[in-house]
């Protein structure tokens, strides 16, 4: 093979890659502009518990954490004394944990079994990773919209933090509790799509 045609199949493949790639950008550019588009064609909604609190994400939103997108088709409001202090979503992939202003942040978790005593400890160890606990506080636990009930209507909720980022949550009382384990996520880490109730109709 000559060096001529030899440069000039190297560079049609380079030209082949940088037009798939071109392509690809493009499809996923057309994809946000429809998903922003859809989003804001949908009516205004009624003020929720969670809009009225200041939580950044609501029941039925779509949101994209690290590239993978979540559809939070349940939802539970935990509070104290009427004051909301969490919301947990619950979507096919993973668990959602929002913290409501000034806070604000968001936790991507899955559910973890763990033996628990009667008392949550002070420290855990779980999957290697050593949390510690930093609050614990009774609510009550309202599902909201059409979302299936808990097993109980109050608890105790404990968060615990562990390096980097790490978090745990434990929900419950006694040994019958979830306890869920992740990580804390960055603003840059999550696009919000919204949508709201209406996508659950």
């Amino acid at each position: 093979m000559s060096l001529v045609l030899a440069a000039v199949l190297v560079g049609g493949g380079a030209l082949l890659a940088g037009v798939a790639g071109f392509i690809r950008k493009g499809q996923r550019a057309s994809s946000v502009a429809n998903k922003q588009s859809e989003a804001a064609a949908l009516p205004a909604a009624a003020p929720t518990p969670l809009r009225s609190a200041g939580f950044e994400i609501e029941l039925g939103d779509v949101i994209e954490v690290s590239g993978r997108e979540l559809w939070l088709e349940q939802a539970w409001l935990l509070s104290e004394a009427n004051d909301p202090v969490a919301a947990v979503f619950e979507a096919s992939e993973a668990i959602v944990l929002s913290l409501p202003p000034p806070a604000s942040t968001l936790y991507w978790l899955e559910e973890v079994s763990l033996a628990l005593p009667e008392e949550t400890p002070s420290s855990i160890e779980s999957r290697g990773v050593r949390f510690e606990r930093v609050r614990r506080l009774p609510v009550q636990i309202a599902p909201l919209g059409k979302s299936v009930p808990l097993p109980w209507n109050e608890g105790l909720l404990s968060e615990y933090r562990g390096l980097g980022g790490d978090a745990l949550w434990v929900l419950g009382r006694g040994k019958h509790c979830r306890v869920w384990q992740g990580r804390a996520l960055l603003a840059s880490d999550v696009v919000r799509w919204g949508g709201g109730a209406q996508t659950l109709e």
